[in-house]
């Protein structure tokens, strides 16, 4: 690396660990797999394959620790023999950590600045014990793979000569396997140094000693690479060639997607946006042309189907480089699964569906953290012991699944147990004792809002703090999560079945299908997936329950508030003079009526953050901007939904 610039090695480090980070990623899952397999043959190629290749990268790098792990790792693999009978839990988690180790030396040679990696005894001792039962080599002879650089002196005016008498002293105490340049090519003349790998015994000394040639050398350096074992006869030629015969296991050594730098896909995606505004501009034109004449309305308009079409199709294409896998979230799991399962006690099986389910990057790139919460939760929680499933008639390994499927413009994730459920009377028992509600209220509370405690910040029904639950910071650090993604939370359970959170979120958080809607003088934004319906306000549909409005909605009756209560708006003088109009909005099981002044229509908007803190509102979910040049602020049904509760109290109980 010492002939590269500081910017073209910054750039292959970065390249080394992104296919590192992959092909350790395949490892773990290939080393979990070998718990599973009756025959774990090609299980075991396609973790040689990785290692191989983390290896070779390591040594090319120079980075010596990585790849001496590797090949001591890669020793291990092949000691075991293609036709290896099933192994056990503990040749599994010794493999599991020379991975976690791997990973740690990588990210110390990739890190800025680079952190010396320090080695890890008690594993190196792990790795030699687990050699010698194998029956491999571990205190044979061992050669010394190394990397020999020689610095031409000034004086070396024939390289080609001076590269064949360094050979000759050389080659009495060495294997040359490889040389840069080549000393037959043209290029060695113009050289200023020579790289040999060999490998030999000899000591260091003997080896520099070697190749100082007077007038040939003015600098000889050596830097061992690995240790390999001293083989001492051979029947006939050795080749080197990829295993034979199938493997189920697929190579990650060969992809099929295209990378794109996250920074360059926002880039598109903003310059995007500003083309949504502008057709919006154009479209507020053209309605003002007509309404003063026409004339050049109608070429307007073309100008303006053509930029809506190409904008679509943008858009469209846009979106999709954008989506991922929900594959590279959920592939985490099986291992998170196998620890939490043993660190508690219990035996879990995993099922993973819909893991081809595509959502945006940015979404996928926050979502891990909730899912892991929950998977803790519902092991820790939830799944009972064996002694305690054989007592309750069930099947003594708990299940939990991971699913996610497409549900319109939305993804629902699903994590699901068949353990013991949660009990609704202990959580509100607990919610009282935490005070976050009274304890006569909790008698007229229903099922569902007694769950949504599980979610308040430092809830627990765990007595006792242990490494993974009891703390009370879990549950909450989800759902605050889920809501920055525009999403929604929900749990059902049964008693003795178990339980179920089903995640809601959109596709993309960048463009919104929104409803547009006039109230108190202002104009805001509805999502258009929460608008379940909108009608005329009619006499024979609304009415009150303890002073409450209420709105009948397909037998149902549901709360009746002005939007401008739930928003704190002052009242226009204007309001009620005419027909007003009713949105059903909501999610889930929650509903509820919305009165406002007009319908302004169906627009697509540019979703924008609102970063000032003292700007935000629980209300609010974001802005945009309209066609005329005007902002609107984006309404967040889950929080409106939240606040007519409070607002409404107890009256809907006694519907």
């Amino acid at each position: 690396m010492s002939e590269l610039s500081r910017e073209e090695a910054a750039a292959l480090k970065e390249v080394f660990r992104e296919q590192a980070e992959e092909l350790l990623e395949a490892y773990g899952r290939h080393a979990l797999e070998l718990g599973h397999v009756a025959k774990p043959g090609d299980v075991l190629k396609a973790l040689q394959r990785a290692v191989h290749t983390i290896k070779g990268d390591s040594m090319a790098l120079e980075f010596d620790e990585l790849a001496g792990m590797a090949h001591r790792l890669e020793d291990l693999l092949a000691a075991l023999g293609s036709e290896a009978e099933p192994v056990g839990q503990a040749f599994i988690d010794l493999l599991l950590a020379c991975g976690d180790a791997m990973s740690e030396l990588l990210a110390a040679y990739c890190s800025v600045p680079s952190r010396s990696p320090k080695a890890n005894a008690s594993l190196e001792q792990r790795l030699d014990a687990a050699l010698s039962a194998l029956g491999s080599p571990v205190g044979a002879d061992k050669a010394r793979r190394m990397r020999l650089a020689v610095t031409f002196s000034r004086d070396c005016k024939m390289r080609s000569v001076g590269t064949f008498l360094i050979r000759q002293r050389l080659e009495p105490l060495a294997s040359i396997l490889a040389a840069d340049p080549d000393p037959e090519s043209p290029a060695i003349e113009k050289s200023r140094t020579w790289t040999l790998l060999i490998e030999s015994a000899a000591g260091s000394k003997a080896l520099q000693q070697a190749a100082r040639v007077p007038g040939v050398s003015s600098r000889v350096s050596l830097r061992i690479l690995e240790e390999v074992p001293v083989v001492r006869e051979l029947s006939g030629p050795v080749e080197t060639s990829p295993p034979s015969g199938s493997s189920n296991v697929p190579s990650s050594s060969a992809t099929n997607f295209l990378r794109v730098e996250v920074s360059k896909v926002d880039r598109i995606m903003n310059l995007v946006g500003e083309l949504v505004i502008g057709r919006s501009m154009v479209a507020q034109v053209i309605q003002d042309l007509r309404d003063g004449g026409e004339g050049m309305a109608g070429r307007l308009s073309d100008a303006s189907n053509f930029l809506g079409r190409s904008l679509t199709e943008l858009q469209a294409a846009v979106l999709k480089i954008r989506m991922v896998p929900v594959d590279t979230v959920f592939r985490r799991f099986p291992r998170v699964v196998r620890e939490v399962a043993r660190a508690s006690g219990k035996n879990v099986a995993l099922e993973i569906r819909g893991a081809s389910t595509e959502l945006d990057k940015s979404i996928i790139d926050v979502i891990g953290e909730p899912l892991l919460h929950l998977v803790r939760n519902a092991i820790d929680h939830g799944v009972e012991t064996e002694d305690e499933r054989r007592t309750a008639g069930k099947p003594t390994v708990g299940r939990l699944a991971l699913a996610a499927e497409y549900e319109g413009n939305h993804v629902h994730i699903v994590v699901e147990d068949d353990g013991r459920g949660v009990d609704v009377e202990r959580v509100a028992s607990r919610a009282a004792d935490l005070g976050l509600v009274r304890r006569e209220e909790t008698k007229t509370l229903g099922r569902d809002e007694i769950l949504n405690f599980v979610f308040a910040p430092g809830f627990s029904t765990r007595e006792n703090v242990s490494t993974l639950s009891g703390r009370g910071i879990g549950l909450d650090v989800v759902k605050s999560t889920i809501e920055s993604l525009k999403g929604t939370i929900d749990v059902t359970t049964a008693p003795a079945e178990g339980t179920r959170f089903l995640i809601r979120l959109p596709l993309t958080i960048a463009i919104l299908q929104a409803l547009l809607v006039r109230a108190a003088g202002r104009v805001f934004a509805l999502p258009l997936t929460s608008v379940l319906e909108i009608v005329r306000l009619s006499a024979s549909e609304s009415g009150s329950i303890l002073g409450k409005g209420v709105f009948r909605f397909r037998e149902r009756v549901i709360p009746l508030f002005r939007l401008r209560e739930l928003l704190d708006l002052e009242a226009r003088e204007e309001e009620g003079g005419r027909k007003e109009f009713v949105l059903v909005i909501g999610e889930a099981e929650r509903r509820m009526a919305v009165l406002v002044d007009k319908i302004v229509g169906e627009h697509e908007l540019v979703v924008k953050p609102i970063e000032d803190p003292l700007a935000r509102s629980p209300g609010i979910a974001g802005a945009s901007i309209l066609g005329d040049g005007k902002v609107v602020l984006i309404l967040n049904v889950h929080r409106l939904t939240e606040r007519r509760q409070r607002l409404f109290g107890r009256a809907e109980l006694l519907v």
